[in-house]
């Protein structure tokens, strides 16, 4: 065996299609150009593998998991540093299409799993309890917050969700996409298309 002299490597093996018979979805490396058209920085990363309500689900359950134990081991840190993993999480495995939501969710998601953990972990009269307690741990996990939101943004940034921005500004306003520049001003100041 180690004197063979037909040895492969990944440059001889040319991609040549679709298999005949196998449907061109299923036929593997070199068919996703209509993924690579639709969004360019897809092809190049490895396919994420979570939809928007997904990443929305994960972080919900990762930050409801984390606000328990940090209030049962009174550890406030541990609060802030579950909201920077799952937010950072959240934006490097969510499809791209999805950013735009995964982007402006992770405050608002942390917020309703901070007032469910301490409903569920409130002693004495439960609305006061919830309220202080709620208040007491935002103000501890601020600076947590704020970095977690800051990354996952670059991140996002980078992954596309610059398009994602433009796309909702282009379908919230159509009559954008069909405006061209206006051509450049004559010397005499006259500009196609507009009455004197």
């Amino acid at each position: 065996m180690a004197g063979m002299a037909d040895t492969w490597s990944r440059d001889q093996i040319e991609d040549s299609g679709p298999v005949s018979g196998e449907p061109a979805d299923l036929a593997g490396p070199g068919t996703g150009e209509a993924v690579a058209a639709e969004w360019p920085g897809d092809a190049a990363r490895p396919r994420a593998k979570l939809t928007g309500r997904g990443a929305i689900a994960v972080m919900f359950a990762l930050f409801f998991a984390g606000l328990l134990v940090s209030t049962w081991l009174a550890v406030g840190m541990l609060a802030g540093a579950t909201f920077l993993v799952g937010t950072v999480l959240a934006a490097w495995y969510t499809k791209q299409r999805d950013l735009l939501t995964v982007a402006v969710s992770p405050p608002l998601i942390f917020f309703f799993a901070l007032v469910c953990v301490k409903a569920l972990t409130a002693t004495g009269s439960t609305v006061l309890s919830t309220v202080e307690g709620t208040a007491l741990t935002l103000a501890n996990v601020a600076p947590w917050l704020f970095a977690g939101m800051l990354i996952m943004l670059v991140i996002a940034w980078n992954r596309g969700l610059r398009r994602c921005v433009a796309d909702l500004r282009r379908d919230l306003r159509p009559d954008l996409a069909k405006r061209r520049p206006a051509a450049p001003a004559s010397p005499g100041g006259y500009r196609p298309g507009k009455p004197w």
